[in-house]
């Protein structure tokens, strides 16, 4: 039964659907986590919003009621960061139909920084807490879910601090880089910004930061490899610039300027043995490769209209401690940089 549970709760909306399925069967421990009075207790899932006044729609996770009336809503973020004016639209919602701002809660596994996060919306409970309300349920089946689903969302955990290669999924990969983010955030050099976004333009999971230079910017993304690109490691760091006009040409201009800072063996050799360790081919160049002809200018990682640069692929049996040294490192090589 682990295994099949494992199947089928594998994504974030999955997660919601069982504590949706939960709070069916029992919805006790709903009423003790929400500290709910009296009443009947229904749960909507993607429960569709919209406040009058011309205030964006949208579909929240869940919306808790109370014979009939909301009482609270909650959104749930296991690996993804906000979205778009999503938490826009559930305030001017709950704004109109009552709900406290005491009662609108962001779940998240744990207290970790929930990226684009509402500063007002509570981080009272996490995912885990929810889950362990129905240890004592009356509803056998509600008991066992939830005790299966318990340990299921442990070893996830587990595997988002554990070596890269041993993850089972996305969500955990997804997990490793929001606690990479919060750790990497209180160590950054000062200068240091963050995007909000944590998905790269492809999807993929990832981190980006950057610095203002008198050129542009220089920029630090360590994101999960998908597909892994020949690879055996599901995750790279790329150092690169990109300028004010963030044009293909433009950045490739200023990475030819900058090629012997970019490349893979200027940032090991800065960082020292212990990130070269970390990383396949420190001696490497981490370009993709070279152009042909008298000029012979690297051919850059990046993208069209950002910026470009080095890969520094690291090793698969990196854990997340690892992963901290390497992007935090990257950070601070960030404050060589020379316009």
């Amino acid at each position: 039964m682990t295994y099949g549970l494992t199947r089928l709760i594998r994504t974030e909306d999955d997660w919601s659907d069982l504590l949706c399925f939960l709070a069916e069967l029992d919805s006790e421990p709903l009423r003790s986590a929400l500290c709910l009075g009296p009443g009947a207790i229904t749960v909507q899932r993607e429960a569709y919003v919209k406040a009058h006044g011309g205030a964006p729609a949208g579909r929240a996770d869940f919306v808790i009621r109370l014979d009939g009336a909301a009482r609270a809503v909650m959104e749930m973020k296991l690996g993804a960061g906000a979205h778009g004016e999503q938490f826009a639209s559930y305030d001017a919602w709950a704004d109109v139909e009552g709900v406290p701002v005491a009662d609108r809660y962001l779940v998240g596994p744990n207290r970790d920084h929930i990226p684009d996060g509402p500063s007002g919306w509570s981080r009272r409970l996490t995912i885990a807490e929810l889950l362990g309300g129905w240890g004592g349920s009356g509803d056998d089946l509600a008991r066992l879910l939830s005790g299966r689903a318990l340990q299921q969302l442990v070893a996830l955990e587990a595997e988002a601090s554990g070596p890269a290669n041993r993850a089972s999924g996305p969500l955990s990969d997804a997990l490793r880089l929001r606690r990479l983010a919060s750790l990497a955030r209180a160590a950054a050099p000062a200068g240091t910004v963050f995007a909000v976004r944590q998905r790269s333009r492809s999807g993929a999971a990832n981190i980006c930061a950057w610095r203002e230079t008198p050129d542009g910017y220089v920029v630090a993304e360590i994101q999960r490899l998908v597909p892994r690109r020949g690879t055996e490691s599901p995750f790279e760091i790329r150092i690169m610039v990109e300028t004010p006009e963030a044009t293909a040409a433009a950045n490739g201009a200023l990475a030819d300027r900058q090629e012997a800072w970019l490349a893979r063996h200027s940032f090991v050799r800065y960082a020292g043995p212990v990130v070269q360790g970390l990383v396949a081919k420190p001696d490497a160049e981490g370009f993709k490769t070279r152009k042909s002809g008298r000029r012979g200018h690297p051919r850059y990682y990046g993208y069209e209209g950002g910026g470009h640069g080095s890969s520094v692929v690291l090793h698969d049996h990196v854990d997340l401690n690892d992963m901290v040294t390497a992007y935090a490192a990257t950070l601070n090589y960030l404050t060589t940089y020379q316009a």
